[in-house]
């Protein structure tokens, strides 16, 4: 199975493409993501406003982004949990701190909980159903483009119906201030359907890399990407939290910032009413008094001089009316039309409560602000109640409350990242120097060791583990030292025992006819390793013929010697039994095809000769041909006759004996391929033209020199080579 095929399966149980991996590692990808979400939450990134501060053309639902990775990564449960709780973060962080207008009046439990979850919900199913036939190129990618538009769209009109639903709910000015809405729906579709498919593109191929690299990834790649990971999580939390303290700081800074103001008018106030007060009580005549009306105009005339646009907004009320204000905008109504006037009595009446609840609380409130703009914010403003119904307020907007936010987080927000990047390297050199190095030098310590060198040692000591580790390893190569040395002896002396009993098989009795004058034969055989799967064989069938034969075993070794013990039995009890020689053969082939478990087979080139007549009758069993040589000097020829299957294969097959007349002074030589197939340490072979170059060169050799004298040119054709297979040589002449 390819890695796509199991990338495929992965999805089965709507589980997401993260199904394989274990309960542990899905619950820390969770958690993460949920972190993000917070994260984001907390630094006003849950909606993302496009276009100018202020006048933004669209929001950007970001918080899809991790609820898409959740749904993709884990399937239908996680997905839609993930939904849920990212939407409740930014529930309660729009109930107890709202940054701005789109959180204060538009976070409902239907644009967040609801919304997110429902999409969370919708984004795994699709998904699971897009990719339950693992389609691959092109198509996977065009149904990742479908179900970003589809749960795009949804999120979209959620939040566009969320939205009207809470302005409906909203009173009096409020509802026509939150009217500014938000925003074109089309471009927060689009950006939002960019947001998640590019995040769905990026998480298939992380998917697929985890699942191509499981199990073979290097603890230093792990260790990578979790530490990204880890460090990305850290510069979201530092983010976060330097945000929220910045935020706590400039707002706790601007409330002090308006109580001295406040304190400053208050004073100024008490001390004119008190002058005019003096001087009412300096007039003699009740006529001329001065009326508590006019102590409060009087004490309220130029109150506020010298404030302007940069010190926040300041309004005077007296008996509910503004009376003066530094923004022209608050003062009158009278150039104003109809509709504008119930505006304009509805935002005073709205001011005038925040100021009365401001002076209640004595505490900093949170109000809809609007002043020198043609747009709506969120600001902050205190009260003061000085005398009988006369209250003065004074507001900052919030682009005048965090006015250096901005640029704080963003010094703040680099020399995290600048802190985090030094961390990186320092955690990532400190790891390679104590972990990641010396385990690639134990382990190229153990490649060699597997490679058969067991006097590599691991030398790794610089911690107790290593220490503790690399004296486990090398007291168990040690240990595995002793047991192979005793193997070895142990298989020496076995194999020094069975070549003993293999060579005791052989006749080694030369000449091999003692009491037959007409026949000379000689053999031997080398085998390549301490026993072989060759092996000759002569002896005299009756008074006028002898037998001998040749083979070669498939295997070599012990089973090669086995197999060859039983073979030479069976052939040469065969040959003595008083059958033909075709029938000899082919009885043995039986008797070794039976129970022959191993597979194993012989080559056998058999041939009885009588030694009155010089009549040789021969079976070749699938071996090499052999060569003749017509009289002493004479020429070679093959004996190239048609050859029958090697025994052990088929019980049923069947062998033509040939024959012919051998001449005194002919002279047959037989061989293994041990011989022709001999090669040297420039992978040449010895070949068959070879071989008859050497024969042609010695035309005159009795069958012992040509033995010695054929092994000892293979040999010095192969010298600095390896013997890769038996050489066996039987030569037999006829000397009638």
């Amino acid at each position: 199975m390819d890695s796509k095929e199991s990338l495929g399966r992965t999805i089965v149980g709507w589980r997401g493409l993260l199904a394989g991996e274990d309960k542990r590692t899905r619950l820390i990808c969770f958690l993460g993501l949920l972190f993000v979400s917070a994260s984001m939450t907390f630094i006003q990134f849950g909606f993302v406003g496009i276009g100018s501060a202020g006048e933004y053309a669209g929001y950007m639902l970001a918080l899809l982004g991790p609820v898409t990775i959740a749904a993709l990564f884990l399937g239908i449960a996680w997905g839609a949990l993930e939904g849920v709780a990212a939407g409740l973060i930014l529930q309660v962080h729009a109930y107890f701190l709202p940054l701005d207008l789109i959180e204060r009046y538009f976070v409902t439990p239907l644009s967040s909980v609801v919304l997110y979850g429902a999409s969370g919900f919708l984004f795994a199913l699709l998904f699971a159903l897009a990719l339950r036939n693992n389609p691959r190129g092109i198509r996977r990618y065009v149904y990742y483009v479908l179900t970003c538009v589809l749960v795009s769209g949804f999120a979209s009109l959620m939040f566009v119906a969320a939205t009207i639903l809470a302005v409906l709910q909203l009173e009096s000015v409020e509802s026509l201030l939150a009217a500014v809405g938000t925003g074109s729906i089309s471009l927060q579709f689009a950006s939002d359907f960019v947001l998640t498919f590019v995040l769905c593109v990026i998480a298939d191929r992380v998917a697929q890399w985890r699942i191509e690299t499981h199990n073979y990834v290097s603890v230093r790649t792990i260790f990578r990407v979790r530490q990204i990971l880890s460090l990305f999580i850290a510069f979201m939390a530092v983010s976060a939290v330097a945000f929220m303290a910045t935020t706590f700081q400039e707002v706790t800074a601007a409330g002090r910032q308006i109580q001295r103001e406040l304190d400053y008018i208050d004073g100024n106030f008490n001390e004119q009413w008190e002058a005019w007060e003096e001087y009412s009580q300096a007039i003699e005549s009740d006529e001329d008094a001065i009326s508590t009306k006019e102590l409060e105009e009087n004490a309220i005339y130029h109150l506020i001089a010298g404030y302007d646009e940069q010190d926040g907004l300041l309004i005077v009320f007296n008996n509910g009316k503004v009376v003066d204000s530094n923004c022209g905008a608050y003062m009158s109504s009278d150039d104003l039309n109809e509709d504008d006037k119930i505006v304009y009595d509805e935002v005073v009446k709205l001011m005038y409560d925040g100021a009365q609840k401001a002076v209640q609380s004595n505490a900093l409130q949170r109000m809809l602000y609007t002043f020198g703009n043609d747009y709506y914010q969120l600001g902050y403003m205190r009260a003061m109640n000085p005398k009988n119904n006369i209250y003065i307020m004074m507001a900052q907007p919030n682009s005048m409350v965090f006015e250096r936010r901005t640029e704080t987080m963003m010094w703040t927000t680099l020399s995290t990242l600048v802190l985090l990047v030094v961390v990186y390297f320092m955690s990532r050199r400190l790891l390679n120097s104590t972990v990641v190095d010396p385990v690639d030098r134990t382990n190229a310590s153990l490649a060699k060791i597997m490679t058969g060198d067991l006097d590599q040692t691991v030398t790794e000591v610089g911690s107790v583990e290593f220490a503790s580790l690399s004296a486990g390893i090398n007291s168990t190569v040690d240990a595995l030292k002793t047991l192979i040395n005793e193997a070895e002896r142990r298989n020496e002396r076995d194999l020094a025992t069975a070549r003993a009993i293999q060579e005791g098989a052989l006749p080694k009795v030369f000449p091999a006819f003692p009491d037959v004058d007409d026949v000379e034969l000689y053999a031997s055989m080398d085998a390549a390793k301490e026993v072989g799967g060759d092996f000759y064989d002569y002896f005299v069938v009756d008074d006028h013929t002898v037998g001998f034969l040749i083979a070669d075993v498939s295997g070599k070794g012990i089973p090669g010697a086995l197999f060859m013990m039983a073979a030479k039995n069976e052939i040469e009890n065969r040959m003595l039994g008083g059958m033909s020689l075709s029938q000899a053969i082919a009885m043995a082939n039986v008797h070794l095809c039976a129970n022959n478990e191993a597979g194993m087979f012989v080559t056998v080139w058999a041939a009885t000769l009588d030694w009155t007549t010089g009549e040789l009758t021969y079976v070749n069993a699938g071996h090499n041909f052999p060569l003749l040589r017509h009289g002493r000097g004479g020429e070679w020829e093959w004996i190239k006759k048609k050859c029958g299957l090697f025994l052990g294969t088929f019980d049923v097959a069947r062998y033509r004996q040939e024959t012919l007349t051998l001449e005194p002074g002919d002279e047959l030589i037989l061989y293994t391929d041990g011989v022709n197939e001999a090669f040297n340490v420039g992978d040449e072979e010895y070949g068959n033209d070879r071989l008859e170059r050497f024969l042609a060169d010695n035309n005159d050799s009795r069958p012992e020199d040509m033995v010695r004298a054929l092994r000892g040119d293979v040999a010095k054709w192969a010298e600095g080579a390896e013997q890769s297979d038996d050489v066996t040589i039987l030569v037999v002449e006829y000397r009638a």
